[in-house]
């Protein structure tokens, strides 16, 4: 199928509009203090760098699958996120492009992109709620997702058993927040059972397969990730995925360092043999560009965050993944927050998000190894190599917060994420938008400090 033209303007000072980097004017800037250096740790792989679509679910949020898969390619993916629904599985018997929804095939059709498979949604033909919380249920959903497995292995998919349990496991009871009392069905341990069993029917018909459990929703100090851990729900996963928002946390939360901090708790609350962080995957994270409500966050800090947290969970090694939440806006109300997470908009028009993860995802694939300090509140500086040259990225927590690093010798090239390469200097402004900085050492006698 020939694809609809798309095209991408910003990255070389185009048409996406995007804040000054000049320094705000401070009457006491602080004090110039020498930046932390030290050797750079090699990454295995790596990060995955995906986004979600909608073509699994039934629905109509405006996706073509031609126009999607060059999406894709322009903003550098090298996966997608979208369900793969049990009810919609037609089973076993079936070859692979029949054995789902003729849309979501007609997608898979279109993109190189490693798909990521929810395998999930309610099915009636249990009864009940059609969500398995029996054994009966359980070995049910098992079945699908051994068959589905089976059926799709040929696109190296990786698997993630459901989507948010906490939140929907049970929908007379509506969603939880936190721990469950004994007994809930939506509790960590009942989802436990659920992904042991689905996650030993996937290894069953494909050993070597990437399987995800987790994929919880707000979960309040991650206590029922852990719940499920507990339950010996990540028996045989190859990592945890969640999901995490904070577009409606006050003002100064609805940040990339709020997000990461977030993260870190949980690493270290699901520390596994030898203190060894569990490989964490995160399969939903956004921020979306909504006018005119309570959660409103502006274009240009949506891709100021997206940007930061990309390039954190590369720096970092226990993140394996993060998927974010959505390629394009699936509804045309601006001030719809579930309708506004898109890095494109509703017509496919690229928000300043889709050029800056294009950018931040050239810089990530070229890397090998890495080091990232936090050397005051507010400032974070990341360096990285390709073997060849090394890279500084800085960039503040915040649009307000300002700070400046001073390069040593020569005059330095440096550019903010999504522009040109700007001036060469030795005085270098940083803000919330990253700014990236060629170094011709090892990048060591570097000073900074906060305007």
């Amino acid at each position: 199928m020939a694809r609809t033209g798309l095209v991408l303007t910003g990255l070389v000072g185009g048409a996406v509009a995007l804040a000054s980097m000049a320094p705000m004017p401070s009457s006491s800037p602080g004090p110039l203090r020498p930046l932390p250096d030290g050797p750079l740790t090699p990454r295995a792989a790596p990060l995955i760098i995906g986004v979600g679509v909608h073509f699994g679910i039934g629905g109509e949020y405006g996706y073509d699958p031609a126009r999607t898969a060059q999406a894709i390619d322009t903003v550098g993916a090298s996966s997608f996120r979208d369900d793969l629904t049990w009810p919609g599985f037609k089973g076993a018997g079936m070859n692979a492009p029949g054995s789902m929804r003729p849309r979501l095939a007609a997608f898979l059709a279109a993109t190189k992109a490693r798909p990521l498979f929810i395998l999930d949604h309610p099915n009636p033909a249990i009864g009940g709620d059609g969500v398995p919380v029996t054994d009966a249920g359980r070995a049910a959903f098992a079945n699908f997702a051994g068959e589905a497995a089976r059926q799709t292995a040929g696109r190296r998919p990786i698997y993630e058993i459901w989507n948010e349990w906490n939140l929907n496991a049970a929908p007379a009871m509506g969603k939880l927040i936190g721990r469950a009392a004994p007994g809930d069905p939506r509790g960590g341990d009942a989802y436990a059972r659920l992904a042991a069993k689905a996650t030993a029917a996937i290894r069953a018909t494909q050993p070597n397969a990437t399987v995800l459990a987790g994929a919880a929703g707000t979960d309040d100090g991650w206590q029922w990730v852990h719940a499920v851990a507990g339950g010996g729900g990540l028996k045989g996963a190859d990592g945890l995925s969640v999901h995490y928002y904070n577009h409606c946390e006050r003002p100064d939360n609805r940040t990339a360092a709020e997000a990461i901090t977030r993260m870190q708790a949980l690493a270290t609350k699901m520390r596994i043999r030898g203190g060894r962080a569990m490989p964490i995957y995160v399969t939903e994270i956004g921020w979306p560009t909504t006018q005119g409500g309570p959660c409103d966050i502006a274009r240009n800090d949506s891709g100021n965050n997206i940007a930061q947290f990309l390039l954190w969970s590369a720096a970092t090694p226990w993140m394996r993944g993060v998927w974010i939440y959505q390629l394009k806006d699936q509804a045309q109300d601006p001030t719809d927050n579930e309708a506004n997470f898109g890095l494109f908009t509703y017509d496919y028009k690229p928000k300043p998000a889709a050029c800056m993860m294009r950018d931040v995802s050239r810089l990530i694939g070229r890397a090998k190894s890495w080091r990232i300090d936090r050397p005051q509140p507010g400032l974070t500086v990341a360096r990285m190599s390709d073997g060849q040259s090394r890279t500084l990225i800085a960039w503040t927590d915040r649009a307000a917060q300002k700070a400046e690093l001073q390069i040593g010798g020569a005059p330095t090239p440096y550019r903010p994420i999504c522009s040109p390469a700007g001036p060469r200097d030795t005085t270098i402004p940083v803000g919330s938008r990253p700014v990236v900085v060629s170094l011709s050492g090892s990048g060591a006698g570097i000073r900074y400090r906060m305007l």
